[in-house]
């Protein structure tokens, strides 16, 4: 049951500490654009030259908990055509706002020198995916979330602190099996009071069909010639004015845009949308009464850079479904599900190896967490609300708090 999808906020980072050790420093704010006011979201925060961080969320916002050995350290944010904010992390204290610019580059008007096409361009950037990505073992430290919506009504919410163990980004054999091993740290969720659909979101492993979106780790392209040949390229600022290749195809009903380093020719970030939500793209699975049709499908996945290499950052879907009553031939029910998976932290010095008695198991995550531990979420990096949180938050509240449901579940 793959109705994956994008449900943004600007999350996390494991701070790691207990109660009653060194208290951790926070620095909380809203990113917007120096010119408009308008907000940005998905900004990327952190600490220069350290690989830790979180992200902003829809509304711009985020609060980031460093722990206070850091306390010297330069404090950034940055996001793909913007000049990035830095200061030290005592100054962005301070702060309540952070004030990014527009990059000043007119890339439009620089003209190109070399000759490859879009589709070319594209081609050597897969084939470089194993000097630009981690071919040595390395651990990732990660918040996920998914969020599940039945008809008009959000039914459940699912929270995680993972740990994540990889080899390396070696082509599959098969880009159907997730590679990575999984530890579960904790995991906290609310009650599911749309019983009766809330057992097709259950029965599976939604973090493993997650990790399987990230396009570049399992080749997950287009691989007809004619895909290629309808690419189109352009330049755009970066980070910082610095240039990026954007190849792009849009499409009614179909969007897809990749921003590549002209440099090493490293994927930065893909942004794909398929499906017109009218007529399905494709059927998942069916079983004797309802079938499944996937109606529309919104992807994000983005990689930082990391000691030379470009790691996984955050990665976002959203897969918005029909089911069908196979017997009537009517529309049942209509469902989503908003899944999210943010990298707050990496080693790639001394990565430990994950066990098969540690390992997530295969089967759904709600069913793979001991009791509810509000010490260690207490000293996680909180989330701030945002109006799409509130009305979530209204409706999984109907009977009562989330707080109680975390306790009681």
């Amino acid at each position: 049951m793959k109705q994956k999808v994008t449900f943004l906020i600007g999350l996390i980072f494991i701070v790691g500490i207990a109660l009653g050790q060194e208290k951790s420093i926070t620095i909380s704010g809203k990113v917007t654009d120096s010119e408009t006011g308008e907000v940005l979201p998905y900004a990327t925060v952190g600490l220069i030259g350290l690989p830790i961080g979180t992200i902003t969320n829809s509304q711009g916002e985020f609060d980031f908990h460093i722990p206070a050995m850091y306390s010297a350290e330069t404090f950034q944010i940055t996001m793909i055509g913007y000049e990035g904010f830095r200061a030290p992390v005592t100054k962005a204290e301070t702060l309540n706002v952070f004030a990014l610019k527009k990059s000043t580059t007119v890339l439009e008007e620089v003209v190109v020198s070399d000759s490859l096409t879009a589709g070319e361009i594209f081609t050597i950037a897969l084939n470089r995916i194993p000097l630009n990505y981690p071919m040595e073992p390395y651990e990732m430290d990660g918040f996920y979330r998914d969020v599940k919506k039945v008809g008009d009504k959000y039914v459940s919410l699912l929270e995680a602190a993972i740990t994540i163990y990889d080899k390396d980004y070696e082509a599959p054999r098969d880009y159907t099996k997730v590679r990575e091993r999984v530890a579960i740290k904790e995991i906290r969720k609310s009650y599911d009071y749309d019983i009766a659909y809330a057992k097709y979101f259950e029965q599976y492993n939604l973090l493993e069909d997650l990790l399987l979106d990230n396009n570049v780790k399992y080749r997950s392209f287009n691989n007809e010639p004619q895909f290629y040949e309808m690419l189109k390229r352009k330049m755009v600022s970066g980070v910082d004015n610095k240039p990026l290749y954007l190849i792009y195809l849009h499409q009614p009903g179909y969007d897809l845009n990749v921003y590549i380093d002209p440099e090493t020719y490293g994927i930065i970030r893909i942004e794909f949308g398929w499906g017109n939500g009218a007529d399905p793209i494709f059927t998942y699975r069916k079983n004797r009464k309802l079938m499944n049709n996937v109606m529309r499908l919104d992807k994000l996945v983005e990689f930082e850079p990391h000691n030379g290499k470009l790691y996984l950052k955050y990665i976002r879907t959203n897969y918005k479904n029909q089911w069908v009553n196979t017997n009537l031939d009517t529309n049942e029910k209509d469902t989503e599900l908003f899944q999210e998976l943010l990298i707050n932290n990496i080693n790639d010095k001394t990565p430990n190896w994950i066990s098969s008695s540690q390992k997530m198991k295969h089967y759904g995550l709600q069913y793979q967490h001991g009791a509810y531990n509000k010490v260690f979420w207490d000293n996680y990096n909180v989330i701030k609300e945002t109006p799409l949180d509130q009305e979530i938050v209204k409706d999984l509240e109907e009977h009562m708090s989330l707080e109680k449901q975390f306790e009681e579940n």
